[in-house]
């Protein structure tokens, strides 16, 4: 069986214009929405804006608030950070359960104070055990709360680099691993522990939900189907498995394939890259670190000459279309 080839690492292509040339380029990004687009704007391209993802809060978090007693209790061994807003979301959630009650001879200065005393028990908590950063991001978090010793997953920052990481610490049989999920769990990465030896507690922060209002994916994915639109950004699996789902119930799968192998593709890195190949889509190329602002940099270098390669031309400028 023939291993399916990898996307074009970025690379300068000679033949390639120097930006996106006036074509419009349909981002899936959500709460960096405004970012992406004034990206794709400075590289000379007419963004279309498509969130496909919303966080949801899990009301009434009983996973968090038990992660916190066993944290407090060491219980655990080891706690891997796989976001920075999960990060937060979950001291957030937690911390409430290590407030002093009423009976703990606690001052009584009131429910703000409590909330100080619950996040600082919190914060003391994690310093006991060995924690793990998926990347710059969960690490900021964590710095905000004053710790500094930590381990930082290196690029890409998919589940093998993490369990990679934390393999090095050594012997897993029987160590207690608690992994704040991003939204989805990460089956791969928890089955990798598991064989290991260690025991895995996933703790969701929040899950991904469709965006309120999906009206605006329904039209950039009615304008990709019907050639309005050539290059796509995507930038997360969650992303790619949404804007399925809503293409599905509009009836634009078998349109949706075949533009994007027509067009370009550009995904943010591995993950991303497995979604989309799990929906039988093959990615044109990854940018060289799996960051937003290299991902439209290299798109806006290289879509012109991968366009001119599919012999697709994309859309037109809207200055040509609009006279």
């Amino acid at each position: 069986m023939s291993t399916p080839p990898r996307p074009l690492n970025d690379r300068p292509v000679p033949t390639a214009p120097p930006d996106f040339a006036g074509r419009r380029v349909i981002s899936f990004e959500s709460r960096r929405a405004t970012e992406m687009a004034s990206l794709i704007q400075r590289h000379g391209g007419v963004p279309i804006t498509a969130p496909a993802l919303r966080e949801v809060p899990i009301e009434r978090n009983e996973r968090a608030l038990d992660f916190a007693r066993r944290l407090a209790g060491a219980e655990l061994d080891v706690v891997i950070l796989m976001t920075g807003a999960g990060t937060r979301a979950l001291v957030a959630e937690a911390a409430p359960a290590l407030e002093p009650g009423p009976d703990s001879g606690g001052a009584p200065g009131g429910e703000g104070e409590a909330s100080a005393q619950g996040m600082s028990r919190m914060t003391a908590a994690l310093s006991s055990v060995q924690l793990v950063a998926r990347g710059p991001k969960p690490a900021a978090a964590l710095r905000e709360l004053g710790l500094t010793r930590f381990l930082t997953v290196p690029e890409p920052n998919t589940w093998r680099e993490i369990l990679d990481v934390v393999r090095g610490l050594g012997d897993l049989s029987g160590k207690r691993i608690a992994v704040q999920e991003h939204g989805a769990p990460s089956h791969e990465l928890y089955a990798g522990l598991e064989a290991a030896g260690a025991r895995v507690t996933p703790v969701p922060a929040y899950r991904w939900a469709l965006p309120e209002d999906t009206a605006p994916l329904r039209r950039a994915l009615h304008a990709l189907a019907d050639g309005g639109a050539a290059i796509t950004l995507f930038t997360s699996r969650a992303q790619v498995e949404h804007a399925l789902l809503v293409a599905a119930e509009e009836g634009l799968v078998a349109r949706l394939r075949e533009r994007l192998a027509r067009g370009v593709v550009a995904s943010i890195g591995p993950v991303c890259t497995e979604a989309l190949r799990a929906e039988g889509i093959e990615p044109d190329f990854e940018p060289e670190h799996p960051k937003m602002g290299h991902l439209v940099k290299a798109a806006a270098a290289r879509s012109g000459e991968i366009l001119a390669r599919k012999g697709n031309q994309g859309d037109a400028p809207l200055s040509a279309q609009s006279s």
